[in-house]
C-alpha cells in the first residue's frame, strides 16, 4: 500500500508536539522524533531539513489551530461577545491544546534556547493574536466599558496564563491539591469578575459576538498569509 505523505507528515508533527512538551527544545533530537513515528532518520530529513524547521512547522500548525478553536468556543458560548466569553474561550483552547498554552506563555522550559534564536517565530508573531486587539474590538462593539485601559486589561489577562496553566499542566488534568482551585473553578471566578467589572449593563452581546467572529476570520486569513506561507 502506498504511503500517504501528508498523513505521515502530520504524524511527524504530532510526535514533535508531544516530545517538545515532554523533553523541551534543547533536549529534543531528530532521532527522538524518527523513533516515535517508526521512521528511519533519513526519511525524516526528506520531510524536514533540520530540527528548527521541524519544530517551527509544529509551532505554525498549532498557531493556526488556535484561533480556529477559539472561534468554535465563542460560537458555542451564549456570552461569547463579552470579555469574559473571550477569556473563557481562550482558556478552554489553551487547556485542550497544550502546545498552544506553552506558546502563549513563551515557556522557557519548553522552548529553551529557541527563544534566543534570531528570527524565531515568537519574534515574528503578528499582533492580531494579542488579547488587546480583541479588547479594542469589544470596546468598539459596545460590549466592554470604554473608560477602561485595554492595554492594562490585556496585560493582566495574559499574565494570568501561567497560573491557569499550573491548574491543568501540559494537558495532564486539573491539579489535585486541595488548597488550589481547579482550572474550571478558577476560570469561572475570573469570568464572573470580568463580567461585573467590564461588561456594560446594556451591552448587546450578540452584536459583540458577530464582530468578534469577523475579527477572528480576519486573523485566520492573516495567519495564512504571514505564517502559513513562510518558507
Amino acid at each position: 500500500m502506498p504511503v500517504n505523505e501528508q498523513e505521515r507528515e502530520q504524524a511527524i508533527l504530532d510526535a514533535t508536539a508531544v516530545l517538545l512538551l515532554r523533553l523541551g527544545y534543547d533536549k529534543l533530537t531528530m532521532g527522538d522524533v524518527a523513533d516515535a513515528v517508526g521512521l528511519h532518520r533519513g526519511l525524516l530529513y526528506l520531510h524536514f531539513k533540520s530540527k528548527d524547521e521541524l519544530v517551527e512547522s509544529a509551532l505554525l500548525r498549532e498557531v493556526e489551530r488556535y484561533p480556529a478553536a477559539w472561534r468554535e468556543q465563542l460560537v458555542a458560548d451564549p456570552r461569547g461577545g463579552s470579555v469574559a466569553g473571550v477569556y473563557r474561550a481562550m482558556v478552554h483552547v489553551l487547556k485542550t491544546l497544550p502546545l498552544a498554552a506553552a506558546i502563549a506563555a513563551r515557556d522557557p522550559e519548553v522552548f529553551g534556547r529557541y527563544l534566543r534564536k534570531p528570527g524565531n517565530l515568537f519574534a515574528l508573531r503578528p499582533n492580531t493574536l494579542g488579547m488587546r486587539a480583541f479588547l479594542e474590538v469589544m470596546q468598539e462593539a459596545g460590549t466592554m466599558r470604554t473608560d477602561v485601559d485595554t492595554r492594562a486589561v490585556a496585560y493582566l489577562l495574559e499574565s494570568l496564563t501561567p497560573a491557569l496553566r499550573a491548574t491543568f499542566g501540559a494537558g495532564r488534568g486539573d491539579a489535585a491539591a486541595p488548597d488550589r482551585p481547579t482550572s474550571d473553578e478558577l476560570l469561572e471566578t475570573i469570568a464572573d469578575l470580568l463580567d461585573r467589572a467590564l461588561t456594560p449593563d446594556d451591552a448587546d452581546l450578540s452584536h459583540g459576538k458577530r464582530v468578534l467572529l469577523r475579527g477572528l476570520d480576519e486573523v485566520l486569513t492573516e495567519l495564512n498569509a504571514k505564517l502559513g506561507r513562510r518558507s
